[in-house]
């Protein structure tokens, strides 16, 4: 029947709302039921892939930000900072190829350049008269316990620190800033990055303020340190020996852990909030994250910075920043300046050079105490700008986002109506959860059995080379996973219901997931906790954005794809945070994955960080598959993708996970050593004597994955049945058998030794007994070259209590088997003594001098100079340098994709 005319002539229909029924099911649920829209209606194909255009989006919008560079300023200019100054610098640094501690690269030709550099920056200073600069050179002698990796002790001599003290004319001030970089480098690998960089950043900076007319407030002391390389050793001389050490109240470490991109802030403190104030005011391209924070001090990442140093040592609190982009190249011989982006020294420049002027002036370097402090939440928004606020506040905006979404809760289940119609009961909210834990479990369940097809297809770290493997990997199946579960729970359960309804119940579940998670974060004290504030605050304004858009007569009330609308408004921040830290953290840990070591599985490292992100794309997304049309043409389309892309990757090139090219290397790391084995048994004579290459990858594939050839592959696991030592008497470069076990390396017999300078001399002293139960045994060593290490293993119901290399490490390895110790010099001081006291459990054990109580293994290391590299070595390196270019001229050749670390060792282990 047609409706009479309005007054213009047209008609008119009102819009009359669908009656609802309401039953009640055996459970006492809901179930309510209206008539379906028809599936015009619904979410169509269109809009599920215009979410999925979006996101995609979002990741090259972050991506291109991400690669934004500043411009390079030339070098015929001083007012501010010049990469191309530091960049000339940088190349004749790294032109002196690799530079470990006691090198002649390090000792000799880097000292000079900086030397030669500070004096050519003095002679500015002094002209202008305005400021001063002072330069010592420090050799400092000492040792120190070390918790890193697996504890061990560390004892240097005459190491090298350049130490310069730019200030006013006037004379030391009370106060200084500490800026450091070291400039030894590991062997094999230039240092370009890592941290060849830095030093030319500070250089750079001296030359910009030396021409400061203005005297500075405050002194800036710019440590040049020659042996960070060996576990922070020269940044442990500097804080506990040099004198200038007493005016220092802040300090910046510059270090590197990839090859240019962004320099990140990823430490800062212990407390001292007013140096992270100063760097988020002050820099101008700021990064940072407190997440980062969290993640690095947690021991995830197998590395460490003289940031560790300064604060435990010197307790000084400071910020710690890095270059992170192309891990692949860090510790590598492709540590070269070429790999380092332009803009990416300009941009690291222009925040060291305003952050540390900001420092020097602030008046909270004399009185940190007049700052209010406590702790910071801290982040960038894509390195647009940066959010900082303390974390009082972080305690109360995220309570005031988990009551909101509390609120938001509570209304729905009072209100037995609203604008679309029903609400949905509490039996509806506590099913949706539910159907989100179940999504979950499918999900993670789906992630472990693509970790075990990766396995059982040998596809294991696949995605090394290239990232992107990932997402089609990890991402699309999780994905299918997540939303076949909800499409079977749609179809199943709530055929009958208003879709409406059952929409919103699922969207809420999700917001109840999230702020419960906030919840307990923020009660638990962690400031990473903004993260999940932001997948709270803005979803729960979904409702209020459709209302808007229905007032605004741009949306109908009952409309699927208002809904959709509304919802990509409201979490277009949290597909932006996503998006940032999916690709920050894939770009940092997939290159750390070549480098984690034998015993973990970087999968399980991979999949997990997937499984997250398709959870959360799930939950957010899994409302609208309840007012969709049927999704399952959509999941047989993906399904199809994920088996062609399996058997692309099993038949192509793109399943290799290393892959050699010129401009952008992802190789598997191993390190090779010559070595010569001399073991001898309690009598003193000789038990074994043998020659070989000890091998070790430095990844999970390990070396049962290593190419097929006689130096490689021909070769048996070591034999540690007949020793107690950890290291299996094996010459580890240090204390990391816990990450790379002796039973995953490799001992290749050779009938050939290689020429080794100076012989191992281990003798015994001394041996007395200052308690029936104990015997203390005194040793001197001679011989060897600048980096030496000692495994120290009490046997026959022996333990150690004390040894002169250091006086409190070993109650923090009392469960240690064996003890490590290494020790580096940067000039050669002759041989040196030690000795050790053991302790017996049984007040009358035998006779000291007829059984073994402990068995020393010495090995050292030729890491530089003309012993490096035997003939053998030198076979091995020209081997793998030429295969690794032409994977195509043979099945398998693609395992050459290789970088190397080589050298000659010595090893000497007796029984005492």
């Amino acid at each position: 029947m047609l409706a009479p005319s309005s007054p213009s002539g047209l008609r008119s229909r009102k819009l009359v709302r669908e009656p609802i029924r309401s039953e009640t099911n055996g459970n006492g649920y809901s179930t309510k039921t209206c008539s379906k829209p028809d599936q015009t209606s619904r979410i169509q194909f269109r809009h599920w892939l215009l979410i999925l255009g979006i996101v995609a989006s979002v990741y090259s919008f972050v991506v291109y930000v991400d690669n934004r560079m500043p411009e390079v300023l030339p070098s015929n200019q001083y007012v501010e900072f010049s990469e191309t100054r530091a960049r000339t610098f940088l190349k004749t640094l790294a032109g002196f190829g690799p530079r470990p501690s006691g090198s002649v690269a390090c000792e000799v030709k880097a000292v000079n350049l900086i030397d030669d550099k500070l004096y050519e920056i003095k002679k500015v200073v002094d002209s202008i008269g305005s400021n001063r600069l002072e330069m010592d050179v420090q050799r400092p002698s000492g040792c120190f316990d070390l918790g890193f990796l697996s504890s061990f002790t560390l004892c240097y001599r005459n190491i090298t620190n350049i130490i310069a003290r730019f200030g006013p004319k006037s004379g030391p001030a009370p106060h200084s800033v500490l800026v450091n970089c070291h400039f030894d480098t590991l062997p094999d690998s230039p240092g370009a990055t890592d941290d060849g960089v830095s030093c030319a950043i500070m250089l750079e900076i001296l030359e910009v303020y030396a021409r400061s007319k203005e005297p500075f407030e405050n002194d800036i002391v710019l440590l040049f340190n020659g042996a960070e390389e060996n576990f922070l050793q020269a940044s442990h001389g500097f804080i506990t020996n040099h004198p200038w050490r007493h005016s220092i109240r802040a300090f910046v470490n510059l270090e590197g852990a990839g090859a240019g991109g962004r320099e990140m802030l990823f430490q800062a403190g212990p407390g001292n909030s007013w140096l992270l104030k100063t760097y988020l005011d002050n820099a101008p391209h700021p990064h940072c994250s407190i997440l980062a924070q969290e993640i690095f001090q947690s021991g995830i990442v197998p590395s460490d910075t003289d940031f560790r140093m300064f604060r435990d040592y010197g307790r000084i609190p400071g910020l710690d920043i890095a270059y992170v982009r192309n891990g692949w190249v860090y510790h590598t011989e492709f540590d070269r300046p070429e790999f380092i982006p332009a803009g990416a020294i300009q941009r690291a420049g222009e925040n060291t050079l305003a952050v540390v002027r900001a420092l020097v002036k602030s008046p909270y370097l004399a009185h940190p105490g007049n700052y209010q402090e406590g702790r910071w939440v801290f982040y960038d928004i894509i390195g647009l700008f940066t959010v900082c606020y303390s974390l009082d506040l972080s305690v109360i905006i995220n309570y005031v986002a988990v009551a909101l979404v509390a609120l938001k809760i509570f209304r729905n289940l009072v209100l037995k109506s609203n604008r679309y119609g029903e609400n949905y009961t509490k039996g509806d909210l506590v099913m949706a959860l539910f159907h989100q834990l179940a999504a979950m479990i499918v999900i993670s369940a789906t992630g472990l059995l693509l970790v075990y097809m990766v396995k059982s297809l040998d596809l294991i770290m696949v995605w090394y080379a290239t990232p992107e493997i990932i997402f089609p990997l990890y991402f699309l199946p999780c994905l299918m996973a997540g939303v076949a579960t909800h499409a079977v729970i749609s179809q199943r359960y709530y055929k009958q219901r208003d879709p409406y309804v059952i929409e919103q119940a699922h969207y809420d579940s999700m917001l109840v997931i999230f702020a419960t998670l906030l919840f307990v974060m923020t009660f638990m004290g962690w400031a990473s906790a903004f993260l999940v504030f932001i997948h709270v605050i803005f979803p729960v304004l979904r409702d209020v954005i459709h209302a808007i858009l229905v007032r605004c007569r741009m949306a109908n009330e009952r409309s699927a794809t208002a809904i959709l609308y509304a919802q990509l408004i409201a979490v277009l921040p949290v597909i932006l945070f996503g998006c940032y830290g999916v690709m920050l953290v894939y770009e940092f840990f997939v290159p750390i994955m070549g480098r984690i070591g034998n015993a973990f599985n970087p999968e399980f490292m991979v999949m997990p960080i997937s499984v997250l992100a398709t959870f959360s794309f799930v939950l957010y997304t899994n409302n609208l598959l309840y007012i969709s049309r049927s999704i399952w043409y959509l999941l047989k389309c993906g399904l199809a993708l994920f088996i062609l892309f399996i058997v692309v990757l099993l038949t192509t090139r793109l399943g290799e996970p290393y892959k050699y090219s010129p401009d952008a290397p992802r190789l598997r790391r191993v390190i090779i050593l010559h070595t010569k084995r001399t073991i001898y048994d309690f009598s003193g004579a000789v038990q074994k004597s043998d020659s070989g290459l000890f091998v070790q990858a430095l990844d999970y594939r390990g070396t049962k994955d290593l190419p097929e050839h006689t130096f490689l592959q021909g070769s048996r696991v070591p034999d540690c049945s007949k020793t107690s030592d950890e290291f299996c008497q094996l010459p580890y470069y240090t204390a990391i058998h816990e990450l790379f076990p002796p039973e995953e390396s490799r001992w290749v017999s050779l009938p050939t030794t290689p020429p080794i300078e100076r012989p191992l001399q281990l003798e015994l002293v001394e041996r007395s007994q200052p308690a029936k139960n104990q015997v203390n045994i005194s040793f001197w060593v001679d011989g060897g070259t600048d980096k030496t290490s000692l495994h120290v293993t009490p046997i026959n119901g022996y333990k150690m209590v004390q040894w002169s290399l250091t006086s409190t490490g070993l109650r923090d390895m009392a469960d240690r088997r064996t003890y490590f110790a290494f020790i580096c010099y940067g000039k050669y001081s002759g041989p040196w003594n030690f000795w050790v006291l053991l302790e017996h459990s049984d007040p009358n054990p035998p006779d000291p001098k007829k059984q073994p109580s402990l068995e020393l293994a010495v090995a050292t290391h030729y890491a530089h100079g003309p012993y490096q590299y035997s003939e053998t070595i030198q076979q091995v390196r020209s081997l793998i340098n030429s295969r690794r270019t032409t994977p195509h001229m043979a099945v398998g050749w693609w395992k050459w994709a290789m970088t190397h670390i080589c050298g000659a060792s010595e090893l000497v282990a007796k029984f005492f």
